[in-house]
């Protein structure tokens, strides 16, 4: 099969690798389509040369390995929960797969991802997507999935006012759950005006530059989605007493922060990650019932060829959605 790999210098090339054969409980997708992640972009220069990267996608299955028989049919589409569990442990009985000790990242170093023509996946980490959905937007559920997480790990609800920092993907899917929860004002904040004007089609209220210019103690909750450091303390200022601050980016550097003016506002401070199958499934029932719009969030596809432009668009601010490539 055809996939782009990791190569050095942090780039992709597409080339001919052996095709993935499924194990006991796994089947065989043909992918249909896989989104690029701005966490890839960070995450890429730690992969290994020859990972086949891309942790976003759905497909279709064309097989299975044993134990699959009769409970899954060849034709079917669906979408993956890229952590493959071992399913027997308590976090897997609770549902937060992500902490399993024996998890697997797919796309990102643990088993092979959705940059390519085909995939393995686990029965567990596929599902289904009715016949009301396209199966173009299997590869949306994922990043709807991480934007309904930090809405739930930020407790939004009815009524809130709710300061979304960044508008990149996780910010827009986190904006257009506070819209379905009931959020009464939400204010996204990109120093980028692609990104605010997509914001603003996702359900923003209003729309800022920087989070600085947020005004200081008038919100309920504060979700942190573009991943950079060193603005924790702004968020406690414009959080209200007793409000929730939730941290869905991914940054590796340090975060200085002077947890009085915390402690005086007694605001809580939480960190989302990843998904629960449980939210996947609440993620196809938004996509199936019109409670969620996956379609503004595609902003074009791509082939496999066209890998390395299109990370470039991602980290140079070019796309207000997400690029997906289809195998």
């Amino acid at each position: 099969m055809r996939a782009a790999v990791v190569v050095p210098g942090g780039r992709y090339e597409v080339t001919e690798v052996p095709d993935p054969s499924p194990g006991p409980g796994e089947l065989l997708l043909r992918v249909t389509a896989c989104g690029f992640c701005g966490s890839d972009i960070k995450a890429r220069a730690a992969m290994p040369e020859g990972t086949v990267m891309g942790h976003e996608f759905g497909g279709q299955i064309v097989g299975g390995g044993p134990d699959t028989a009769g409970d899954w049919r060849e034709g079917a589409h669906v979408a993956v929960l890229p952590a493959l569990s071992c399913g027997g442990c308590d976090w897997c009985a609770s549902g937060y797969v992500i902490h399993c000790p024996r998890v697997r990242l797919v796309g990102l170093g643990g088993t092979g991802g959705g940059f390519a023509e085909l995939a393995v996946v686990t029965t567990a980490a596929a599902f289904p997507l009715t016949p009301d959905i396209d199966p173009l937007h299997g590869a949306l559920v994922e990043p709807f999935a991480v934007g309904l997480h930090t809405a739930r790990t930020g407790r939004i609800e009815a009524g809130d006012d709710v300061l979304v920092v960044g508008a990149g993907t996780v910010g827009l899917t986190t904006i257009a759950w506070a819209r379905a929860l009931g959020a009464r004002r939400i204010t996204a904040v990109d120093p980028a005006a692609i990104r605010r004007a997509a914001a603003e089609r996702f359900g923003a209220t209003d729309v800022l530059t920087s989070v600085e210019e947020a005004t200081a103690g008038s919100y309920d909750v504060v979700a942190e989605c573009a991943g950079r450091a060193g603005l924790l303390d702004a968020f406690v200022t414009a959080a209200r007493p007793r409000g929730r601050i939730v941290l869905a980016g991914v940054t590796i550097d340090a975060t200085p922060f002077q947890s009085w003016a915390a402690l005086m506002k007694e605001v809580s401070v939480g960190f989302a990650v990843y998904y629960t199958p449980e939210e996947f499934r609440t993620v196809i029932a938004a996509f199936t019932s019109g409670l969620i719009d996956p379609a503004p969030l595609l902003a074009r596809q791509v082939g496999l060829g066209e890998v390395n432009e299109a990370f470039d668009d991602l980290a140079q601010v070019a796309a207000s959605g997400k690029i997906l490539v289809s195998p």
